[in-house]
């Protein structure tokens, strides 16, 4: 069973298939209606019991956080740009006897919406999600079920999904010891048909995990034993120390720290390890035809030469600013816009 006590105020997310789903037309608009969460409708977390657990919204869990006219963001699978918003009034949410619902006016001339609205009105995508942070609930005694009384929306989403987060895995892994006991245990067969169908930057975002767990795994090996560890030894330690790495040239988006120091880009990429790991971390993009650990390779340095840096604003500015003029390819730009952007949308 889940620690119960920690869960509060940790990021988690639930999706449901909609039955009231749906796009219309309104004047020049398009309007996206439906619910992000049913009231009063049980459903399995983590399994259910006896190793998850039983989950209930109730009726006012989302009282306090609309009257606070929460800040947060209508995404495709909890990723990308914002599709509507609260903040600019393009987004409502409110609930009904039913549940949490959604209204959302898009705008049919954004890319996002055209790519977006055949897979809807052909029913390929019919399920919405929310993220929150639970600030109130209560537990039967056996812990065998949860009612969720208080949840928290802001800086959160609203997403529409194409294939929902199995309820057993939907719950964000809130402690690393959790994270571990399930990636242990995985079905690898399984985990693979999840995100065949759900997720279609799923392999970056191996890629990117497997660096993060390269670098926990250098971190917490003893001083007197530590070794520099690449990616390549990294996958080595799974058993195939012959298997090539090819890195993909646009780095996955990540979420991290901002600051709004100035950052001597020259100085930070010269103090850098030539260790591809931190180099990824650094930087929005690296040449495929280049070594993964020559720093001529990255372009987009925003980070300092360590994992876990902040991102520095005024280096993302910059590189936005650059990216017309940059050598990236142009069918690669977007992907490398969005990384760079996703730290701006957190400095606010």
């Amino acid at each position: 069973m889940v620690d119960r006590h920690q869960l509060r105020d940790a990021p988690e997310r639930r999706a449901i298939a909609s039955g009231q789903f749906e796009v219309r037309a309104v004047g020049g608009d398009l309007e996206l209606t439906g619910y992000a969460s049913v009231f009063n409708n049980a459903y399995d977390v983590l399994g259910g019991p006896p190793y998850g657990w039983r989950e209930i919204v109730d009726p006012r869990a989302f009282d306090v956080t609309l009257a606070a006219k929460p800040d947060l963001h209508l995404l495709i699978n909890h990723e990308g740009m914002p599709l509507a918003r609260t903040k600019s009034g393009t987004l409502k949410l409110a609930t009904d006897s039913t549940g949490l619902h959604v209204e959302a006016a898009l705008d049919p001339s954004d890319p996002d919406v055209q790519r977006l609205m055949p897979k809807m009105k052909r029913k390929d995508m019919d399920e919405m999600s929310f993220a929150f942070r639970v600030k109130a609930d209560k537990w039967s005694d056996d812990d065998s079920e949860r009612t969720l009384t208080e949840v928290s929306l802001h800086k959160g989403d609203v997403s529409v999904v194409n294939f929902g987060a199995n309820p057993n895995t939907s719950a964000q892994l809130n402690s690393m010891q959790q994270a571990l006991d399930l990636l242990v245990n995985v079905d690898p067969e399984q985990a693979m048909a999840e995100l065949r169908s759900g997720d279609t930057n799923a392999i970056d975002r191996l890629a990117a995990a497997r660096e993060n767990l390269a670098a926990l795994q250098r971190g917490l090996t003893p001083q007197s034993k530590r070794t520099s560890m690449s990616l390549a030894e990294a996958l080595a330690v799974q058993g195939d120390e012959t298997r090539s790495v090819t890195l993909s040239a646009t780095i996955p988006a990540h979420s991290t720290p901002v600051t709004d120091a100035p950052m001597d880009r020259r100085a930070a990429l010269n103090a850098a390890p030539g260790d591809q790991v931190v180099l990824r971390y650094m930087h929005a993009w690296v040449d495929p035809a280049g070594k993964p650990d020559d720093k001529g390779a990255y372009w987009g340095a925003h980070h300092e030469g360590r994992v876990g840096a902040p991102a520095h604003i005024a280096a993302v500015r910059y590189h936005l600013s650059m990216l017309p003029h940059s050598p990236i390819p142009e069918d690669q730009r977007a992907a490398v816009e969005r990384h760079l952007r996703r730290h701006l949308d957190e400095a606010e």
